[in-house]
């Protein structure tokens, strides 16, 4: 577990599971036969969102940049190190960040925010800990050395390059902040460029993850040039919203819409193509071999929730859940890609596979179809104008049926529960159930 690369999985898997704690606040706040609790529901959507998302993903990120430092350079002493337990540390203060009763709760977009002292200092700290990671990893992604790289190290390296653009829009945003304004309205200004940026770094992991799952699953190998260009145009389409800061007034509609318009234009574009080669991939497979049926859940299971992610993004009409309906039919695509990323690493690292066992099998796949139940009740009561981030006690007037479908909706959330934390079972019973030399392990 000392290893540099095997410290970032385990900070990632405890971050998702004190975020699977926090959202069992948020299906009992949002569902109406279940409503209680509900004044811990902002509280709980905060820390959830933070740690499933912001820092589970960027665990992940670390753990591929640490790989390409590791394998392509000679790291200064101590710097490998100090960007992983500076994250660790902001990891650490995000997540205890309620217990300081002095706060504010900002639902701002991507980062909802904690306004209190620990919370900000963790963001602060993640801020500090990327810089570190990614500093020496850009002197790879933007040197000659890029084209040694495999199809996978290809998409961490150039995750790293639409990181380092976010880091850059959120302090652009902080400087160019107007005076005065609310939180609310200033939290929302400062992370709404940088926001959208790392949206696309996300994506990219999401590709690492679909390709190591092929290659684990023995498909027919993905031509390197097509994983290229998918990758380039994620980070195209990340420099795109960059130049926003120059083409629109920072604290304008035209900015904020710009961002939006990228996003909606460019965001699932270079995945969509490596989708569809996958998808082709998958129709002609041979019977895959038992021993690897958790890649194929995983892999199915992240290609569905992606593509159900996608199409509810294109029925968004005004403030109401089909967003989140949207962005968590995405981002589950993203979680499920690199739940099976995880289960990949584990022979690499030392620790018996669990690809070929029941658990690991249906895991992605309990996680997945309760997602689709999730958000199918979401885009359902979207439909009827159910406000976004309120629980169900705050919302307008429910018909029965929009109750019956927030009732799905809660039945849903409670089985992604279920596979979340099935994922965390899976990954504790291979640490305690270890197996090899860890003074042999294998980077790629």
């Amino acid at each position: 577990m000392h290893h540099p690369i095997l410290r970032w999985l385990w900070l990632g898997v405890l971050a998702l599971a004190i975020a699977g704690f926090f959202a069992i606040i948020l299906v009992v706040a949002r569902t109406p036969q279940l409503a209680m609790l509900q004044h811990l529901f902002s509280v709980g959507l905060v820390i959830h969102v933070d740690l499933s998302v912001l820092v589970w993903f960027l665990c992940i990120g670390g753990l591929g940049w640490t790989g390409l430092l590791l394998k392509y350079t000679r790291p200064w002493p101590y710097w490998v190190g100090g960007g992983f337990f500076t994250i660790a540390a902001a990891t650490a203060l995000i997540a205890l960040s309620p217990l300081d009763s002095h706060w504010e709760v900002i639902k701002s977009n991507y980062i909802p925010v904690l306004n209190n002292l620990p919370f900000l200092a963790g963001l602060g700290l993640l801020a500090a800990g990327l810089a570190v990671v990614l500093a020496p990893t850009l002197a790879i992604a933007l040197s000659a050395r890029r084209w040694q790289l495999d199809n996978e190290e290809t998409l961490f390296a150039d995750a790293a390059i639409t990181t380092a653009l976010a880091l850059g829009a959120f302090f652009l945003a902080a400087y160019l902040l107007p005076a005065g304004l609310p939180p609310a309205e200033r939290f929302e200004q400062l992370f709404w460029a940088g926001g959208h940026i790392l949206q696309f770094t996300f994506t990219l992991l999401m590709m690492a993850g679909w390709v190591a799952l092929a290659r684990a699953m023995g498909l027919k190998p993905i031509s390197t040039s097509l994983v290229r260009v998918a990758s380039l145009v994620a980070v195209g389409a990340a420099i795109k919203s960059a130049f926003g800061f120059w083409l629109h007034p920072f604290d304008s509609a035209d900015f904020m819409m710009f961002q939006t318009r990228v996003m909606i234009e460019l965001g699932g574009l270079g995945a969509g193509l490596l989708g569809i080669v996958l998808v082709a991939r998958l129709a002609y497979a041979m019977n895959i071999d038992r021993a690897r049926r958790a890649y194929a859940s995983a892999l199915v299971s992240s290609l569905v929730l992606f593509v159900a992610g996608g199409v509810l993004g294109l029925l968004i009409t005004g403030q109401n859940v089909t967003i989140p309906a949207h962005y968590h039919g995405a981002i589950v695509g993203i979680t499920l890609a690199l739940m099976g990323y995880a289960y990949v690493l584990l022979p690499r690292f030392g620790y018996a596979p669990v690809a070929h066992t029941r658990l690991a099998f249906w895991q992605p796949i309990i996680y997945g179809v309760g997602q689709l139940l999730h958000i199918g009740g979401l885009a359902y009561s979207g439909g009827y104008g159910v406000l976004r981030k309120t629980p169900a006690g705050e919302s307008i007037a429910l018909a029965p049926d929009v109750k019956a479908a927030l009732g799905v909706m809660g039945m849903g959330g409670l089985l992604a529960i279920i596979g979340g934390l099935l994922f965390v079972v899976v990954m504790a019973r291979a640490f305690f159930s270890a197996q090899g030399n860890r003074d042999s392990i294998r980077i790629n």
